[in-house]
């Protein structure tokens, strides 16, 4: 009774602001962008300038706690400095708590460019679209951090290129997550994604890889489902990419290491 108790309240105290409302006396909410474990994102007109932002508020429900991981993910993102990352123009605190005001990046989600656009991916646009996603996650990774969220959601399709973003669960390399997050706010991860190493966010780049792939796959009639590697008809070396992400090989430790190999199965593509 009192867990559901508990889940009715946080549900109440967390509802999302409405368009209209203003933040900071600044920031007019035009939607909701998404709720995360900690805080609630909302698309806003910046009243100064007329630009769109993006604003990060911690959930009412996490107090001090929702706070606490929201200044370290302001600190996460100023050191990113990336053009393809968002940029983090402001973090404000008030008595009340405070927010984060990011660059606001249009476009599509990966997500929603493959299940509502209907994109599909052929094996040689995989590889391609992954070797610049890597880019950026390698740019993460020599900064000395691993973002440990890497999915379809947060990568944002805009004008043919992708986007990382949301660092609300990064951490330091090495760091151990108990020191920050609590089990209750995050979600069971297997455990090849559990440690924060550079190989748990490869993990996470091997299933973004996997939608992509899937993204062409049409199944035969009466063909029984299976794992991927009976579903997919793949060339060896992306085969090969794979089970190592997966650790089914020998895992990779460096994200070098990795690129290195996917530009060489696009060169068998290309050859």
């Amino acid at each position: 009774m009192f867990a559901w108790l508990r889940n009715v309240y946080e549900s109440w105290i967390d509802y999302p602001k409405q368009p209209g409302d203003l933040l900071g006396g600044r920031y007019h909410i035009l939607s909701l962008l998404g709720m995360g474990s900690y805080g609630l994102t909302y698309l806003c007109l910046d009243k100064h300038n007329g630009q769109e932002v993006a604003v990060k508020l911690p959930r009412p429900s996490k107090r001090a706690k929702g706070v606490q991981l929201l200044q370290r993910e302001a600190d996460i993102m100023r050191q990113m400095e990336h053009p393809h990352i968002p940029r983090l123009l402001e973090s404000v605190e008030h008595r009340n708590g405070m927010y984060l005001v990011m660059e606001y990046i249009s476009g599509m989600t990966l997500e929603e460019l493959i299940f509502e656009q209907g994109r599909s991916f052929t094996e040689q646009e995989c590889i391609v679209y992954t070797l610049e996603l890597m880019e950026r996650v390698l740019h993460v990774h020599e900064r000395g951090y691993i973002h440990r969220d890497i999915r379809i959601p947060n990568v944002i399709h805009r004008e043919g290129k992708p986007y990382l973003i949301d660092f609300g669960l990064a951490l330091a390399m090495g760091e151990q997550q108990e020191d920050v997050f609590t089990e209750s706010m995050l979600e069971k991860r297997a455990p090849e994604r559990q440690d924060v190493a550079i190989y748990s966010d490869l993990y996470d780049v091997g299933h973004l890889m996997l939608f992509m792939l899937y993204s062409s796959y049409e199944p035969q009639p009466d063909q029984p489902p299976g794992s991927w590697q009976e579903e997919l008809k793949l060339s060896p070396p992306v085969r090969h990419l794979l089970e190592r992400l997966f650790q089914i090989g020998p895992r990779y430790e460096h994200s070098r290491q990795f690129m290195l190999e996917l530009e060489k199965a696009l060169v068998q593509q290309e050859g």
